[in-house]
């Protein structure tokens, strides 16, 4: 399973099941002393306190898993699940209520019960709107439905024990203590249970987060905190202040801890995103009254996620403590530091006498986070990209600010991160057609929009048809045709490029079962991965979705960014190695465009080099280094024992320039245009005839076109 557990929701989750499941025991015993009409109010007063407490303890636990990502909740299960166990509870104060029941039906209601608080359970986990579904390891999971089983039984035996027991003279303190224990003994109960269940989790290291319009986790524990006070509030009229000092004294005491987990991150210990509006509309209303301004500093930590995903959500949490830690030592006393999520944090500087003070704040902040950070076994380098909106210029509400700031974080971003931009109007415009886009990228995965078109690749001094690179394209329902330029860069920042990537080979595959089917000459398949595809899982990920297919190794090819490969060279060789060790080709694209190390080229044993269509552009007229550099590479290449592919040809100068130099393989506009899936098997036949009916060897790239 990924993902640890934040111990104090834990704790917090025991202590609403103890305090309820005590509620629920003074109410049990009550209930037997009391006429008819008020047995059925004690009843169902102590149906309500055990039923809210059972059901915020199963998604407190679930809440405590520790993901990075935001997670939501389905509003409909949520309260079906919360309904599912006021039903239990009430099923349960029934048998209590009941006078000498005989022990098969006791056993009855305690299996079923514990199956209740299984499927409430359930509920929760699917309520939790992940993509792909969650998988579970079976043995755990049995282990974990038995142990709540037993629990369930366990409650049955407890609350029936307590029927008819009238209060001895001089054993209150006797009777407080076993009810303490018993109480006690059901929250670390159902809490082990709940926790099993987790344990018994399958969570991909790809999964996304859906949490768009849902109870988001932050609202849903807020919620559940208010629930905490009402049952406790309860607890206290049911058992009678006199008669439950203990009690009293517990309530007390946590009081200003339920405080703390309703206003701040769990993780972090800073200020969460309800108390963060709150200082900033407390600011705002100072400013409006003194006149002087403030401002709202929105970070968020540049190449987290790939941390996150590689080292482990261990190492990410404990990187998000440190940088909060650093954020602290850069502040004045009087600013605050909130985190809102993941890896987003903002800063609220009051009192400002000149913009400069923010500008200073913001360079402290950026240099203590380029500073080494050292976590567990692991040197950690991370950068952060800062965006500052100041009051009133840059909005006058607790939202504008927000949005504001975050556009100009965005701005910082598209600069080059590891940088601070202050807001401006014409960035807001950006920003909102970036989360338009974001959005409107899930529904294209979701309703599967993308479509691949195709792009003929030719021998540089012939006719013959080496392959076909297709091109992922994407048209919106009312955005129209988007540009990949655009649509791919907003994929890699959200992580949806991982799902989007998915997609195409899964495309990809059945695109040449096709052309089988069809009887096409075989064509061998080249992805191009991104980035953020790098990872530890990427292999079992191509061996899954291949496999699954039926497509044999042999008959793709994946290519690999410059860029992408140098940024980690060590995982790019064992990632390289491992996939053709599979039979898998490999391929290095936009030549040219990085700062490689030509040992470490050396050492990649790739298959192909793709020159960037800018060095080819450069081969027309009088550009002399623009044809030396295009030759240095062809030369290296073969060097190498490597094909090289000139991309982007569009002039009858360019293409005679690469035939002169001995290129491999050519393509662009001048030799053929993208075309959809049914024209391929033509292109393949008309180069056939060319040749005379020699056999073509086709090769089919797929890149996720910049």
């Amino acid at each position: 399973m990924s993902g640890s557990f934040h111990f104090l929701l834990l704790a917090f989750a025991v202590l609403v099941a103890s305090l309820s499941a005590y509620a629920a025991l003074e109410v049990s015993e009550r209930m037997v002393m009391q006429e008819s009409q008020h047995r059925r109010l004690w009843l169902s007063v102590g149906a309500v306190v055990l039923g809210l407490g059972v059901w915020a303890t199963l998604f407190l636990t679930v809440a405590a898993l520790g993901l990075s990502m935001p997670v939501g909740f389905d509003i409909r299960l949520t309260v079906l699940a919360l309904l599912l166990c006021l039903g239990s509870a009430f099923y349960l104060m029934h048998l209590s209520g009941l006078r000498r029941p005989h022990p098969s039906r006791l056993a009855i209601g305690g299996l079923s019960i514990g199956a209740a608080i299984n499927a409430a359970f359930h509920m929760a986990l699917a309520a939790m709107q992940l993509l792909p579904a969650l998988l579970y390891q079976q043995v755990l999971l049995g282990l974990a439905l038995l142990l709540t089983e037993l629990i369930g039984v366990f409650i049955v035996a407890l609350f029936s024990a307590s029927n008819g027991r009238k209060p001895k003279a001089g054993s209150l303190n006797s009777q407080q203590t076993r009810r303490v224990l018993a109480a006690l003994l059901v929250g670390l109960g159902l809490v082990a249970a709940a926790t099993a269940g987790l344990r018994a989790l399958v969570i991909a290291p790809h999964t996304q987060s859906l949490a768009v319009a849902s109870l988001l986790r932050e609202h849903l524990v807020n919620g559940i905190v208010f629930l905490a006070f009402l049952a406790m509030a309860l607890a206290l009229v049911i058992s009678g202040v006199q008669r439950n000092q203990v009690l009293k004294r517990i309530v007390g005491r946590t009081n200003d801890k339920l405080l703390h987990f309703a206003t701040h991150d769990v993780l972090t210990g800073l200020p969460n995103r309800a108390l963060l509006a709150d200082r900033i509309q407390h600011a705002v209303e100072v400013a409006r009254r003194n006149g002087k301004t403030f401002a709202v500093l929105f970070m968020d930590l540049d190449g987290f996620k790939a941390i996150n995903d590689s080292l482990g959500h261990a190492v990410g949490d404990g990187l998000l403590v440190a940088v909060a830690q650093r954020i602290r030592q850069c502040l004045r006393g009087e600013d605050m530091v909130a985190r809102i999520g993941g890896d987003e944090f903002v800063v609220v500087v009051g009192n400002l006498s000149s913009p400069d003070v923010v500008e200073q704040l913001s360079e402290n902040i950026l240099a203590a986070l380029r500073q080494d950070f050292q976590i567990d076994d692991a040197t950690l380098r991370v950068t952060s990209s800062i965006g500052i909106a100041v009051y009133p210029n840059s909005g006058d509400s607790v939202d504008a600010l927000m949005k504001n700031a975050d556009a100009a974080m965005y701005e910082a971003k598209q600069s080059g991160r590891n940088t601070y931009r202050f807001f401006e109007p014409a960035m807001h415009a950006s920003a909102m057609r970036h989360l338009q886009v974001r959005q409107a990228l899930q529904q294209a995965i979701d309703e599967q929009q993308f479509r691949l078109h195709f792009q003929p690749k030719y021998r540089g001094a012939s006719k013959e048809l080496t392959g076909l690179e297709a091109l992922l394209r994407w048209t919106h329902p009312q955005l129209g045709e988007m540009a990949p330029t655009e649509f791919i860069p907003i994929a890699e920042r959200s992580g949806q490029i991982l799902c989007i990537g998915d997609w195409v080979l899964q495309a990809v595959c059945e695109q040449i079962a096709r052309w089988d089917a069809a009887g096409m000459k075989p064509v061998k398949v080249a992805l191009n991965l991104s980035p953020l595809q790098m990872r530890t899982d990427l292999v079992a990920r191509i061996v899954e979705l291949v496999g699954a297919a039926g497509i044999a190794p042999q008959r793709l090819m994946f290519e690999i960014t410059e860029t992408a490969a140098m940024k980690d060279v060590e995982r790019s060789q064992r990632v390289i190695g491992e996939l053709q060790a599979l039979g898998f080709d490999i391929a290095i694209d936009d030549f040219g465009t990085g700062y490689s190390s030509l040992a470490y080229l050396a050492q990649f044993h790739c298959r192909q080099i793709k020159i960037d269509r800018f060095f080819t552009s450069r081969l027309d007229g009088d550009d002399h280094s623009g044809r030396a550099i295009v030759a240095a590479i062809i030369a290296l290449a073969h060097a190498l024992q490597m094909e090289v592919v000139a991309e982007g040809v569009e002039t009858e100068g360019q293409l005679r320039e690469l035939q002169l130099l001995h290129c491999d393989q050519v393509q662009g506009f001048l030799l053929g245009r993208p075309a959809e899936a049914p024209s391929v098997p033509g292109l393949v036949q008309a180069s056939n005839d060319d040749l005379f009916g020699a056999a073509a060897g086709a090769s089919a790239v797929l890149k996720l076109e910049r």
